[in-house]
């Protein structure tokens, strides 16, 4: 009795929660695409440039800096180093 009261309840709230509460996420679904010849073509995205080994090494200091200051840390980035002889 009651797998048959559970399963009648549930057929008449599924319908009525689809209604009230419609899916949303990735698993909605999308509207249909227009055929491949009247779609624009895409955008080809540029090589990334090369960067230079002082600059790779700023861009990981201010990303360290970040990254502890998410902890609370106060760290300034460091004055460069004297160059040596």
């Amino acid at each position: 009795m009651r797998e048959r009261t559970a399963r009648l309840i549930g057929s008449l709230l599924t319908p009525l929660v689809r209604v009230l509460l419609p899916t949303q996420g990735r698993h909605r679904a999308v509207p249909p695409q227009p055929p491949a010849e009247k779609r624009p073509l895409a955008v080809q995205p540029r090589p990334p440039a090369r960067i230079c080994p002082c600059e790779r090494e700023r861009i990981l200091q201010r990303r360290r800096t970040l990254w502890v200051a998410a902890y609370g840390i106060d760290a300034a980035p460091r004055p460069p180093e004297a160059v040596s002889r």
